[in-house]
């Protein structure tokens, strides 16, 4: 037999095959038997088992020569071992050291897999508290569930489930809710009835616990609609646990008596020995309604039944979390009791348990700069109950030391606060966190007024003023320290890329706006992988750009009051408004003076403010004498009698219902015959006092730009089918909105779009390098959502929209904006943050003054005065004395029936004043140098002329 090379190569390549083969099946058989024991010690709890495995397998040779996706999977498994063995940093380890490292160019890894891993890594950072860490791998991980076209919606559902958990756990219950929404719709495609309800429960919890009761009852509507079509499905447990809440929830709207109910329904549901944990929540919550109806006594029994039960529980050290909300409790009990001792004795248990290695100050207090903890909820409302004991330690003793440590630990409250904040990437979720904790600032404004009231020392009037004004615009001085950090410390090329992003995002947000029922589901995954792509980016940013985010994170504090009393012009007051349930606070500050003044904030009083409005906005019903003169005595009357006749100019920074009030249509009975405030003083608003005095390059203002159109006959069908009204709302046409830009236009020689013109894509265009920026358009407002507020531009091209996001990431540099659109300076109210809707949109958006309205008035008087002001602003006048020059012209030339505040009282300035210290614009400079080198030449030839004589 002959043997050609093509057979040795064939037997040679037969023979390698062979080879490869019993490598493959060995290597195979090596990875299923101890894959297969490795699965079997987590199924039986033998954690530890593992590990030793671990450690003796990866020294065989076996374990060397295998495939790199199975090794990374034997790794993984070792890292959830460590993982249940609450051995969280080493399980990272082998998550991201061992399994993802392998993995790294290893072919043929499901993208899932790797999922997994990058999953249970953030899972793994939560439990460490490096919550940072944990939302940014679980957010990655995400992305790859969302992309992989063959991951099962039900375990993707399950995912979005945890996330949304872990979002709610972190307080940010924007981006959880979007995410329990998500599983919601993808359980119901999975027709997965036991998790629709539960994740139900998780939103009925979480608007339960900020506050939102009426919307967490409409989720109890459709859990308890769930059962009664499905409880066949459902769990007596699952039934309790939203009966728990339902009863937390009326509890909350003070509904005591279906509190009660729920919280029996679900007592009879749980089994004491089975289900102790869940009875002794059924017990807490019933001694909570008796303590609100002060049967205290009852009310500690049941707290005693609790703590007994729990205690039991966490013999093995668990639970003990929920033992310090016990002893929380029942020490909120005892205060209401009148057991100080006693409810002292319980605050420091429950901080025993809830921080057991932390360290605490002098007052038994933790000092929160080292504090760890991850619920800082938890932890404000035992420092809460803390000021509760030592409030009636002074109340017993009339020792002001107590008094004074209330203040410290109002201090603390406000440091949780502030940490609490720099968690959340977006707006929504820090308005709804600090709505939460208004009350807070409330209690400590009272508690500084009271020691300065006895004292008579200005440091605690300072305080008072502290805890007032860190209310003020707290998360729009946040949101603007990131849009100006981004400006000045990072390239053109991440500043590029960041507003692509937060283009996308608002693009996607405006979709889901618009959605119907039949897209809802898929814009709302859009939207929220758009949001991760720009909150991952801008972590990014921070990690390689220092400067950007020490300038984002500085610390927000109100600025100092000899500072702003330096600035501050001669004839101008600053008054600052807080209101709380039953009080209004306001402080008076002019550059000599600062003045507080209390009054009862009576049901009365906010009745008055109610029909003082409505009367404002309608010009057929006359407004009350009386009840403007109530408001003024109640706001105005004292400040204005104690700070001088010197005082001109006001400036306001309102709080709560007085963000709707126009101040200038208020009169006083002093006044013979009455006149309206706006006759005797300049008006302007604030949002805070830090943003009175906001550092840009002051120039004489010339470069105008305006836009006015009539808008189409199908503008509203136009608007509904967008789904930006409903009903029978509509728009008319406005009629005189191109002769009110001309005419402003006259007057700076400026550029004007009418109609046709008047896009949104020309304002985009144009807009961006103007110094004034003239709007007479529509606006619609919507209190329930901001971000659907917008401006409507000519609707006669395809986008015609303008929303709160466009402005966000498209810069103006205008020193003045006026917005003659509808209700512009209307928008949802939030405490001490102010409204939420388009004049705060353009501020955001890098403008300085707003000139906006609180209703929509005749096009005829919003001419007027807005022709005029523009003719005060050319002659150089302070924006804030133009508009109050107009309007007395207005009133001074009007019919004594468009005198009526209708007509003119909805126009407000918004934005910043002029310090005192301000140089002089540069055309002034160049004036008063020119006068001077002519004076000198004159001088020169006079003196030439004598000499010659």
């Amino acid at each position: 037999m002959t043997i050609t090379p093509p057979s040795v190569i064939t037997v040679c390549f037969l023979l390698f095959v062979s080879l490869s083969w019993a490598t493959v099946q060995k290597n195979a058989s090596f990875f299923d038997r101890y894959y297969q024991e490795i699965n079997q010690n987590l199924k039986h709890g033998n954690y530890e088992k593992n590990i030793e495995l671990i450690d003796r397998i990866v020294q065989q040779q076996e374990f060397i020569e295998l495939d790199c996706y199975l090794k990374g999977r034997i790794f993984h498994k070792i890292g959830v071992s460590l993982y249940k063995l609450d051995r969280e940093k080493e399980a990272i380890d082998y998550y991201k050291n061992k399994a993802l490292k392998v993995w790294g160019n290893c072919e043929g890894v499901p993208q899932s897999e790797r999922a997994k891993t990058i999953y249970n890594i953030g899972v793994s950072y939560q439990y460490l508290g490096e919550l940072e860490n944990a939302k940014d791998f679980l957010d990655r991980a995400l992305i790859f569930f969302e992309t992989d076209a063959e991951y099962p919606k039900y375990e993707l559902a399950k995912k979005y489930h945890g996330i949304g958990k872990f979002h709610k756990e972190l307080n940010d219950i924007f981006r959880a809710e979007l995410y329990l929404l998500n599983a919601l719709n993808l359980y119901k495609e999975d027709e997965k009835t036991i998790n629709q309800f539960e994740v139900i429960n998780n939103l009925i919890t979480m608007n339960m616990e900020f506050k939102d009761y009426e919307k967490a009852k409409n989720y109890i509507n459709q859990a308890l609609m769930i059962y009664n079509q499905f409880h066949y499905q459902i769990p007596k447990i699952d039934l309790a646990l939203i009966y728990l809440n339902a009863g937390t929830t009326y509890l909350g709207l003070k509904e005591y008596k279906i509190a009660k109910q729920m919280a029996q329904n679900a007592l009879e549901l749980l089994d004491k020995n089975k289900e102790p944990f869940y009875y002794s929540i059924g017990l807490e919550l019933l001694a909570i309604i008796n303590a609100d109806l002060e049967n205290f006594d009852s009310s500690e029994q049941y707290m005693n039944d609790v703590l007994e039960i729990r205690k039991q529980l966490g013999v093995d050290g668990d639970y003990q979390d929920a033992i310090a909300r016990g002893y929380e409790n029942l020490c909120d009990v005892l205060i209401r009791k009148g057991d100080i001792d006693q409810a002292n004795i319980s605050l420091h248990k429950a901080f025993e348990f809830l921080l057991p290695d932390e360290e605490f100050d002098r007052n038994n207090l933790p000092i929160i700069k080292k504090s760890k903890i991850l619920d800082d909820r938890h932890l404000i409302r035992l420092i809460e109950l803390k000021t509760k004991i030592f409030e009636a330690q002074y109340k017993d003793s009339k020792n002001l030391k107590f008094l004074k440590k209330v203040l410290l630990a109002q201090h603390k409250i406000d440091s949780v606060i502030n940490r609490s904040l720099f968690n959340f990437q977006f707006e929504q979720s820090k308005l709804n966190f600090l709505e939460l904790k208004f009350d807070h600032y409330g209690k400590a404004v009272e508690d500084a007024l009271e020691l300065y009231r006895i004292t008579d020392n200005q440091f605690y009037l300072q305080e008072a003023y502290h805890f007032s004004s860190k209310t003020k615009a707290i998360v729009l001085q946040y949101e603007l320290n990131q849009v100006n950090a981004l400006q000045s410390n990072v390239s053109s090329e991440v500043l590029k890329k960041e507003k692509e992003l937060r283009e996308e995002m608002h693009k996607q947000g405006a979709l889901l706006t618009e959605a119907n029922s039949s897209n809802k589901d898929s814009l709302l995954n859009t939207f929220t992988k758009a949001q991760y792509a720009l909150d991952s980016y801008l972590k990014e940013v921070e990690k390689k750009e220092p400067a950007y985010i020490k300038e984002k994170y500085a610390f927000i504090r109100p600025p100092e009051l000899k500072k702003v009393q330096k600035d501050l012009p001669k004839d101008m007051v600053v008054i600052e408004y807080f209101l709380t349930e039953n009080t209004m606070y306001s402080f008076w500050l002019t550059n000599t003076e600062f003045i507080p003044i209390t009054i009862p904030y009576t049901e009365d009083l906010k009745k008055s403010f109610d029909q003082f409005i409505a009367q404002c906005h309608n010009p057929k019903t006359e407004v009350s004498k009386k009840l403007s003169n109530d408001i003024y005595n109640a706001l105005l009357q004292e400040g204005l009698g104690r700070i001088g006749t010197s005082i001109k100019r006001i400036c306001i920074i309102p709080d709560g219902a007085l963000h709707k009030l126009s101040f200038e249509a208020l009169t006083s009975n002093q006044n013979a015959p009455q006149k309206y405030l706006i006759e005797n003083y300049a008006i302007s608003y604030s949002y805070a006092l830090a943003l009175l005095f906001r550092n840009h390059h002051k120039k004489e203002l010339s470069n105008y730009i305006g836009f006015g159109s009539k808008y189409s006959t199908d503008l509203n069908q136009k608007l509904k089918a967008r789904k930006r009204f409903f009903g029978n709302e509509n728009l008319s046409q406005l009629t005189l909105s191109q002769e009110e830009i001309k005419r402003g236009a006259a007057i700076f020689d400026g550029n004007t779009f009418i109609d046709h013109e008047a896009t949104l894509e020309n304002f985009l265009a144009y807009g961006t390098q103007a110094d004034i920026i003239h709007l007479s358009l529509h606006g619609l407002v919507d209190i329930d959502n901001p971000n659907k507020s917008c401006i409507i531009f000519d609707d006669r091209k395809e986008e015609f929209i303008l929303s709160p996001q466009d402005l966000y990431s498209n810069r103006l540099q205008a020193d003045l904006v006026l917005l003659s659109a509808c209700h512009s300076a209307s928008g949802k109210i939030y405490n001490g943050e102010g409204v939420q809707g388009m004049s705060k949109s353009f501020l955001l958006g890098g403008a300085h003054n707003i000139l906006s309205s609180l209703w929509n008035a005749s096009e005829a008087s919003s001419m007027a005065i807005t022709t005029t002001f523009l003719e005060y602003i050319h002659e150089g006048q302070p924006i804030d004395l133009a508009l109050y020059q107009s309007k007395l012209d207005y009133l001074s030339k009007s019919e004594p029936n468009k005198r009526h505040p209708y007509y003119w009282a909805n126009f407000i300035l918004l934005g910043e004043i002029e310090s005192s210290n301000s140089s002089l614009p540069v055309f002034v400079w160049v004036a008063l140098i020119g006068i001077l080198i002519l004076f000198i030449a004159l001088i020169i030839v006079s003196s030439k002329k004598k000499s010659s004589l």
